[in-house]
C-alpha cells in the first residue's frame, strides 16, 4: 500500500514537471513564431497586435520588462485604444498602481469611446494606488502648539453660566425664606401683634 502511494506521488510531481515544461516550451514557441511574422510584415496595424501577442507571451514565461518593451512598441507601431487599454490593465496586474492610473488618464482623453472601461480602470488603480500610499505612509497627528492657561472653552463656560445660576436660586430662596419667617414672627408675638412690620428686623430683643 506504501509503494503504491510513493510511486502515485511520483507520478504527480512528474506529470506536474511535464506540464510545466510543456507549457514553456510552447509559450517559447509561440514567440520564435511571432518574431518570424514580424520580421515578414509591414503593415503597422498587424505590426503592433504581433508585439502585443509576443507580449502576452512574455507574461506568461513570467518576463514582465520584455512584455512592457512591446506594449510600448506597439503603440509606438499603431496608437489604438485596445493597446493602451492592455498596457492599463498589465501595468495594474504588476502593481504599478500609479503607470495603470497614469494610463486610464490618457484613455479617457484620447480614446471616449472607450469611457467604460478606462473609467473602470482609474478607479481601480486608484483607490488600490491610495490604499498602497496609506500602508506606506500611515496618518500621525501632531501637536506643535503650547496650550493656553488662558483659554476659555466653550464646556468652561457652560460651567461657569451654572455655577452662577445655582448661586442666584440659592440666595433668592433663602432670602424668600428668611422673609417668610420674619413675617411670621412679627404676625405671631404677643408685644408686636398690632405693631406694623418694619423695614430692617431685630430679633436679639
Amino acid at each position: 500500500m506504501i509503494e503504491r502511494l510513493s510511486i502515485l506521488a511520483i507520478l504527480v510531481v512528474l506529470i506536474g514537471i511535464s506540464t510545466s515544461y510543456a507549457s514553456s516550451s510552447e509559450t517559447k514557441e509561440k514567440i520564435d513564431s511571432i518574431n518570424a511574422q514580424l520580421e515578414s510584415i509591414d503593415d503597422p496595424k498587424a505590426k503592433a497586435k504581433l508585439y502585443c501577442y509576443r507580449a502576452r507571451n512574455h507574461t506568461k514565461s513570467g518576463d514582465h520588462e520584455k512584455a512592457k518593451a512591446d506594449y510600448l512598441k506597439a503603440l509606438n507601431t499603431s496608437y489604438e485604444g485596445w493597446i493602451l487599454k492592455e498596457l492599463g490593465y498589465f501595468m495594474y496586474k504588476l502593481g504599478e498602481y500609479e503607470k495603470a492610473y497614469n494610463v486610464s488618464v490618457k484613455l479617457l482623453d484620447d480614446f471616449p469611446y472607450l469611457e467604460q472601461e478606462a473609467t473602470k480602470l482609474k478607479t481601480q488603480a486608484k483607490n488600490k494606488w491610495e490604499e498602497e500610499y496609506l500602508k506606506k505612509n500611515p496618518p500621525t497627528i501632531t501637536i506643535d502648539t503650547v496650550p493656553d492657561p488662558n483659554r476659555v472653552t466653550r464646556h468652561d463656560m457652560i460651567q461657569q453660566t451654572e455655577t452662577s445660576q445655582r448661586s442666584k436660586n440659592s440666595g433668592g430662596k433663602q432670602t424668600n425664606k428668611s422673609n417668610k419667617s420674619g413675617y411670621k414672627y412679627w404676625e405671631t408675638h404677643p408685644k408686636t401683634k398690632n405693631i406694623p412690620v418694619p423695614k430692617q428686623r431685630n430679633l436679639d430683643y
